[in-house]
């Protein structure tokens, strides 16, 4: 168990994690801090990545965090949310920016992206084109809500990831036992009806990859199955980043509140393409398309737009930092920190057990 009084935590399911404190690029000592559930292939090419940019890098598992309401701010330079699940997420953002501590994604942004509802609210609101939606705030008024949009359609949970939990419902008989599933089950967020029309698609959706202002890489995910996440077996494959692509995904991104972000966009077979969800718990494994300096190229886009909130973003007094810094950081687990400097030179092919990765972000982890 590790505390905001505490430097970093031991080792958690993933590796190892802890504290490493060195001279940033810009002489500030106070170091990045990674607060990350596990530390996956993703992070560990943001560690070199920072490492590059001469960033000391704090790896804090979430799952050992808390924190006393009034305390003193933690000695983070800006923060780097990683949390794989998406209440942990959320909390992790708000905490830091309770500290004044830049952190990237917002609380804002985080709790956009993990409400289908919310976010598809913003982004119809922004005027961008997204899947004909209906919304029943019960089982009971979802009926209707599935006449308006007409059949096929798809029902989803409100808040999810990885494909999980999505129906296809084809006929009455089928939107009667869904409905009748989610009138069972015990919360009342899980109650609540997200309709979308079923997008025809040539079995393929797009993921572009943003960070900040910029859309890095965008990739085709294709598979047998109408879900196309990579997570239910979907293959991906480098898709060209056209001036429109790249236009409706930073749009996209903007209207969420901007940050590190998955834009995944729908491709109609009537010539529609719809901003499908955008998630604030990007993984990018599956978009580097097996290419090392493609998955190095995403993971500096991502650290360039952590490092420029430090430095533009609100911070807690330094000063502050520096008085408190004795009382305010011990070592949790000092036998386990882990330096930036140590991060390998050269960034694994494959994280060490890793399994078929996940395109979205998880509550369940």
């Amino acid at each position: 168990m590790s505390d905001l009084t505490g430097n970093g935590t031991g080792a958690g399911a993933g590796g190892g994690t802890g504290l490493g404190i060195g001279a940033g690029a810009d002489g500030d000592g106070r170091p990045v801090a990674l607060i990350a559930s596990r530390v996956r292939f993703e992070e560990k090419l943001l560690l070199e990545a920072f490492r590059r940019r001469g960033a000391a890098v704090a790896v804090i598992d979430d799952r050992t965090l808390s924190y006393r309401i009034g305390d003193p701010a933690p000695p983070w330079r800006v923060v780097c949310n990683r949390s794989l699940a998406g209440t942990r997420r959320l909390e992790v953002s708000r905490m830091c920016e309770a500290f004044g501590v830049p952190v990237v994604n917002s609380s804002s942004t985080v709790a956009v992206c993990d409400s289908k509802i919310h976010s598809t609210l913003v982004l119809h609101a922004a005027g961008l084109p997204v899947p004909d939606t209906a919304v029943a705030l019960t089982p009971a008024a979802g009926e209707e809500a599935l006449r308006r949009i007409g059949l096929p359609a798809v029902v989803k949970p409100v808040n999810g990831s990885w494909g999980r939990g999505l129906c296809k419902v084809n006929d009455v008989d089928a939107v009667e036992g869904v409905l009748a599933l989610k009138e069972s089950l015990p919360s009342p967020q899980q109650q609540l009806v997200y309709a979308q029309e079923f997008v025809r698609t040539p079995q393929r959706d797009i993921r572009v990859v943003v960070a900040g202002d910029r859309a890095v890489t965008a990739v085709h995910r294709t598979g047998d199955h109408w879900i196309g996440n990579v997570a239910r077996g979907a293959r991906t494959s480098r898709c060209p980043l056209t001036p429109e692509l790249e236009d409706l995904a930073l749009r996209a991104a903007k209207a969420v509140g901007g940050g590190l972000l998955g834009v995944d966009l729908l491709e109609s077979d009537d010539g529609r393409l719809l901003v499908n969800e955008v998630n604030s718990g990007v993984e990018f494994r599956g978009a580097a398309v097996g290419d090392e300096a493609t998955a190095l190229a995403i993971a500096e886009a991502f650290a360039d737009h952590v490092l420029d909130q430090a430095d533009h973003g609100v911070h807690a007094d330094h000063t502050a930092h520096a008085a408190h810094a004795d009382r305010t950081v011990h070592a949790a687990c000092a036998n386990r920190t882990t330096h930036a400097a140590h991060a390998p030179d050269r960034v694994p092919s494959e994280a060490p057990g890793a399994g078929p990765v996940p395109s979205q972000e998880s509550d369940h982890p």
